[in-house]
């Protein structure tokens, strides 16, 4: 998957780039770096296997069991 692949993704799946890492459990720094333009870091195939399953819906669903687990 190419960076710009990622990129369009996210988009498709209405999430940041922090709130992706936040889901996946990477840093912010990871993600950014998957997403450079020039030398991206390598996208790991299970974000790359990831990314065509999920909708939407999906997303906020997990943000949300992700953000209520969270809380105190």
């Amino acid at each position: 998957m190419t960076p710009d692949q990622c990129r369009a993704h996210l988009t498709r799946l209405e999430i940041s780039q922090q709130g992706f890492a936040r889901l996946i459990r990477v840093s912010p720094q990871t993600v950014r770096k998957w997403l450079r333009q020039r030398e991206p870091l390598e996208i790991p195939r299970a974000v790359a296997l990831l990314l065509p399953l999920l909708t939407p819906a999906k997303v906020r669903r997990l943000v949300a069991e992700r953000e209520a687990a969270e809380a105190p």
